[in-house]
């Protein structure tokens, strides 16, 4: 806090020295120079809480300097100007919002041109208001393009800021991507133990039966095989629970080197009563041919567990955008053995279709046994296009937002010159047009000739930038300037003097640095 207090006591300083030695320069009264010297104390330390009340205060005292200087001996006192840039830089890294600044920048120039009209009547409301249109420009040169230029500066520390926040919540999601990838490997493992060892644990079981049945075994192999078929189940029983531990809500989608074909071989061989029909070839997508192995595998799986016996038909069909495959059952033909189940198998069969693509059915059929079927796309599940990762897009955004701030330093202030500019321009080419006293009208009027009749030739407006020439009318004399011709097109002006309401003064006046020929005044 002292830091900061010596910070705005040294800022205090240095605009007050700009001041005070230009006015001793110019021999400015007392109270002037303390009056300016008061106005940036109170702007120095009320900066950081109040950064447009401070950019006011200092930018109205060099409204009311302009308004009864401009125009006299004295000249204008410019000190101000520096400290006027500084709060305009300061109050935009304060990061102060664009309306309060445009309010408060409007209301400041329309106060003064107010002001300059009620307190500068002997001042042509043409003259007064060119001036304030120049005041205008000025203002966005030194007013809105230092305010603009904090602005930028305020959102690229912002933008810096947001950086070291974005790399804290990286690293607290890299921690919770880890313990992602840690659920994600259990569910791999739960997933593989469920389609391959569940599987095998199944056929056997199945050929325990097949011995448990046979006749031709001696009673006690027949035990043994009736105990085999025991723990299988058991052992079934035990990994469903320990899936039930690691399982996760995510399919595994790694691809499988053990062929459709293969599979049904292996069951037939383990005495499961299945046979494959296999229409149209083509090749898969890795994704779409483990999931093709998986609904074969469990399908297989769920058939010797709950239809005993009974006949199954594999069938594989590609086609030419999609393969299907359809695993039925005809239904048990011997009592069936309580097996234990977790009935998550569909659901997984589901999910895993459902990454690539594709559709899965499993219902009864009407007239007895189960029906699975699943139709995938072939190029389901390809890897996408790698999406912009959260930093990039986040950088893409700050490089954006740096630019529009760059653009906007430099473009706004140019292009509100620019409309401010055509804008004076228009105006000063109108007044220029509209304040033309052809010479044949000007030699037409008559020293004496009353003053009413004078007005009827006269045009609508007169010159709102007479020539500096230091004249002086007498005392109850009131003088007007009219153009001979269009505006930068004259060396020389007119000037109409009245006095008593009557026409006292017509002369010729030089407004170039050119003198006019006698061929030109005629």
């Amino acid at each position: 806090m002292t830091w900061r207090r010596l910070g705005d006591v040294g800022l205090w300083a240095a605009l007050s020295f700009l001041v005070l030695a230009e006015s001793g320069t110019r021999g400015d009264p007392y109270w002037v120079r303390a009056s300016c010297v008061g106005v940036l104390l109170l702007a120095a330390f009320g900066r950081r809480r109040w950064p447009l009340a401070a950019l006011a205060v200092v930018a109205w005292a060099q409204i009311l300097i302009l308004i009864f200087a401009l125009g006299t001996t004295h000249g204008v006192q410019i000190a101000l100007v520096p400290a006027i840039s500084l709060l305009s830089y300061l109050a935009g890294r304060r990061e102060t919002q664009l309306k309060h600044f445009v309010m408060v920048c409007s209301w400041s120039l329309l106060g003064g041109l107010a002001l300059t009209l009620v307190m500068r009547r002997q001042v042509r409301a043409t003259e007064s208001i060119l001036s304030w249109l120049v005041m205008l420009l000025l203002a966005l040169l030194l007013v809105v393009l230092p305010w603009l230029v904090g602005r930028y500066r305020a959102q690229q520390a912002l933008l810096a800021s947001a950086g070291w926040e974005r790399a804290e919540r990286i690293e607290r999601e890299q921690r919770m991507a880890i313990e992602q990838e840690r659920l994600r490997e259990r569910s791999r493992i739960a997933e593989d133990m469920h389609d391959s060892v569940g599987h095998e644990l199944s056929l056997i079981a199945l050929r325990a039966a097949a011995l448990e049945l046979d006749p031709t075994l001696p009673e006690e192999h027949r035990r043994a095989a009736t105990s085999l078929r025991e723990a299988a189940a058991t052992a079934t029983e035990r990994l469903g629970e320990i899936v039930g531990v690691l399982r996760d809500a995510d399919a595994p989608v790694m691809p499988h080197d053990e062929t459709v074909a293969a599979l049904v071989d292996r069951a037939a061989a383990s005495g499961l009563n299945v046979r494959l029909v296999e229409e149209g070839t083509g090749e898969l997508s890795p994704m779409v041919d483990r999931a093709v192995h998986r609904v074969v595998q469990e399908s297989l799986t769920n058939a010797n567990k709950h239809a005993p016996g009974a006949a199954v038909t594999v069938s594989v069909t590609s086609h030419e955008d999609n393969v299907q495959i359809s695993i039925v059952d005809a239904g048990a033909t011997r009592p069936q053995q309580a097996v234990p189940s977790s009935g998550r198998g569909l659901d997984g069969l589901r999910e895993r279709v459902r990454l690539v693509g594709g559709t899965l059915t499993a219902a009864p059929r009407p007239g007895g046994g189960f029906e699975v079927v699943a139709t995938m796309p072939r190029a389901g599940g390809r890897p996408e296009a790698e999406k912009p990762t959260d930093t990039a897009e986040e950088r893409a955004t700050v490089r954006r937002s740096a630019r529009r701030g760059l653009i906007t330093v430099v473009a706004a202030p140019l292009i509100l010159g620019a409309v401010v500019g055509v804008v004076a321009l228009g105006y000063y080419l109108v007044a220029g047009y509209s304040s033309i006293l052809r010479p044949a009208q000007y030699d037409a009027l008559t020293i004496g000739q009353r003053e009413d009749d004078v007005e009827r030739v006269l045009p609508a407006m007169e010159m709102i930038d007479p020539p500096g020439e230091g004249y002086h009318p007498p005392a109850g004399w009131s003088c007007r300037y009219y153009r001979p011709d269009a505006p930068f097109s004259i060396t020389y002006v007119y000037r109409l003097c009245f006095a008593d309401g009557a026409l006292v003064a017509k002369h010729l006046v030089q407004s170039g640095s050119v003198t006019p020929t006698p061929e030109a005044t005629g």
